[in-house]
């Protein structure tokens, strides 16, 4: 059972990171088209205004009325330990309700949400060109309906099969101070990223996720880091102007570093026998998320994931010999063996 989150008598410090800041100027700008009469328009719904407001049994019966799935899976599964869904009554189930969202410190924490992202303009004009480029690329896929949500502190995207909702209370600023609290218990190089330029990549690669997810039973780091590598590919597609920093989630110099020591990283997967290892704790430190890569001679300055940047790597050389294979062959391709020998990669 998921144990609510307290912040009281914290003095919430917040910083808006700059939207405009999402986009570089990179030679990926070779996947930009002109895509103005497909343009798909994203409007994002405001839910959190209508969960965050309820005061009586009977708002509380209207939230269903907005989209049931989601309400549903916010009650089951954020709301669980107040709403006590399933296991009161009804007038017992919205009782627990009002009390949860009238409790200061949830009503001081969107009112903060409210403040930071006031218009959401900019999100969702960033969601609607991904978009765009998706529906280019999948034309035969959904696209979500999108909403806004305040989880709090327990998701930073929630997708269902035809909609999605972004947790506004995840992006409020790395100098936002709940995160920083031993409650949260949130690593540093994660509150990194609790930034508003990373909505619009983080919902982009949820979506494309919950719409490939892995299921074939090749355990080798050679999958894994093809697998991601894939992903990571996708946006390169579906936001050509994205900073290569924001799709994996480096901070300033990480790529640099990366593509000054590309020959050392790939050698490394090489020399310590990993690329063909099945045994996911031996390879580990190269995939998983953290402030940095961990193995054998890798200097912690390194960025993390490092085999998951060299799998990039790998499907981008592949792709750039394969200008028949779309993005959908591509994502449902699992001969790992025949796109690394294809791309020919070898830094």
């Amino acid at each position: 059972m998921i144990k609510k989150t307290r912040i009281k008598g914290l003095f919430l410090i917040v910083v808006f990171a700059c939207i405009t800041q999402l986009y570089s100027c990179k030679d990926s700008n070779k996947h930009r088209l002109d895509l103005s009469d497909e343009r798909i328009d994203i409007e994002i719904v405001r839910l959190e205004s209508d969960l965050f407001s309820v005061a009586n049994t009977e708002d509380y019966q209207n939230l269903s009325a907005l989209d049931s799935n989601l309400i549903d899976v916010y009650k089951s599964r954020i709301m669980v330990s107040e709403t006590r869904e399933g296991y009161a009554t009804p007038e017992e189930s919205a009782q627990g309700y009002i009390a949860y969202v009238q409790n200061p410190d949830i009503q001081h924490l969107y009112k903060t949400v409210d403040s930071v992202f006031p218009d959401l303009g900019q999100i969702e004009e960033g969601l609607s060109s991904a978009f765009t480029y998706y529906h280019h690329y999948f034309p035969d896929k959904t696209i979500p309906k999108m909403y806004s949500i305040i989880t709090p502190f327990r998701a930073q995207n929630v997708t269902l099969d035809s909609a999605m909702a972004i947790c506004l209370d995840m992006y409020l600023g790395a100098d936002f101070m709940p995160y920083q609290t031993p409650q949260l218990q949130f690593p540093n190089f994660f509150i990194r990223r609790l930034r508003p330029d990373y909505i619009v990549p983080n919902a982009v690669r949820a979506w494309v996720e919950s719409d490939y997810t892995r299921m074939d039973n090749d355990h080798r780091l050679l999958a894994e880091i093809i697998h991601q590598g894939k992903i990571l590919y996708t946006l390169d597609r579906l936001m050509p102007d994205l900073a290569d920093s924001l799709k994996i989630g480096y901070k300033q110099g990480q790529i640099e570093w990366c593509n000054q020591n590309e020959v050392q990283i790939w050698q490394h997967l090489i020399d310590e026998e990993l690329l063909y290892s099945t045994e996911h704790r031996t390879y580990a430190g190269v995939v998983s998320d953290g402030p940095f890569s961990k193995g054998n001679n890798v200097p912690q300055d390194s960025p993390a994931k490092i085999g998951v940047w060299a799998g990039w790597q790998i499907v981008r050389a592949y792709m750039d010999k394969q200008s028949d294979v779309t993005l959908e062959d591509l994502l449902n391709d699992t001969n790992y063996d025949e796109i690394l020998r294809i791309s020919a990669y070898k830094p």
